[in-house]
């Protein structure tokens, strides 16, 4: 990615980024920091102009997610409709998740952003679950605010020879892990609360289930 960024970058380096974040929104597997962490680097170099590369590295990961998103949430009702899908997950199952989405749907996708290899997943998860979609692009466009500007910073810090990218994975690994456990510890305490208190899981209205039911014929 580096190379193809050298290639290129000096005229059309923006342009490359934005386009290249923008097609993990169409479901080709590119991670924002293989991008971002590049053109910090093209950066550190001297081949690319700072701001340019905050703004595309922003708003390709933003628009990119976003697409995303809009696409799950308008497609992902045929998977439900899916024989075998329709036996894994339990209406009952589906409406309490349902629910926690709507509730905490905005902190799950905070949450995603900060563990690896979680993004696409929890986004995945959020569309079809039908998260509003201002929620979800509040804490989306808040969070790359952050994440955005480290990865390309750790590219810089890279190209001037300051950090390397095995120290930025580690570092992702642990805050990624952390995270994991807190949350397991979260959903096990909520689980034990509610056993104690002898209430079933909330769900969400049923009605929501109506949209997923096979077209008559």
């Amino acid at each position: 990615m580096h190379e193809f960024l050298l290639q290129y970058g000096p005229v059309y380096g923006p342009i490359i980024q934005f386009l290249l974040l923008m097609g993990s929104g169409v479901g080709i597997p590119i991670g924002e920091d293989i991008v971002n962490i590049p053109a910090g680097i093209l950066v550190a170099e001297g081949d690319l102009v700072l701001w340019s590369v905050l703004l595309a590295g922003y708003l390709g990961v933003v628009c990119s997610d976003c697409l995303w998103f809009i696409l799950v949430s308008r497609f992902g009702v045929h998977l439900f409709r899916i024989r075998w899908f329709k036996r894994l997950m339990h209406p009952r199952r589906l409406l309490r998740a349902k629910y926690q989405i709507d509730r905490r749907g905005a902190w799950f996708i905070v949450l995603a952003r900060f563990i690896p290899a979680s993004r696409t997943s929890a986004i995945t998860v959020a569309g079809m679950l039908h998260l509003p979609f201002w929620k979800f692009a509040v804490a989306t466009a808040v969070c790359v605010l952050v994440t955005a500007p480290i990865q390309i910073g750790v590219g810089y810090l890279i190209g001037r020879g300051l950090a390397s990218r095995s120290t930025y994975e580690m570092v992702q690994i642990l805050v990624g892990v952390t995270l994991v456990v807190a949350i397991l510890a979260v959903v096990w305490w909520l689980w034990r609360r509610s056993r104690r208190q002898g209430t079933p899981p909330p769900r969400a209205k049923a009605k929501w289930l109506r949209q997923f039911r096979s077209p008559s014929r």
